[in-house]
């Protein structure tokens, strides 16, 4: 569990999710309004999550143990 930790902390991955998160948000602006704020609210927090360098599984799995 500690590889994927790490792999997720680096920076590739966080730039992926960044722009997979901001890939989210753009394309839901096709969609209609109920879905689109959906899939903004999604993308926007994958982007955060790659930005500010944070792994939500890793805080539940730390937290359970």
């Amino acid at each position: 569990m500690n590889t994927w930790f790490r792999m997720m902390h680096s920076a590739p991955s966080r730039i992926v999710r960044v722009f997979l998160g901001l890939w989210i948000v753009i394309a839901a602006a096709e969609l209609t309004p109920a879905a689109a704020f959906g899939l903004a609210l999604l993308g926007t927090a994958i982007a955060v999550t790659g930005i500010a360098d944070i792994c939500p599984m890793e805080l539940m799995v730390k937290h359970r143990s």
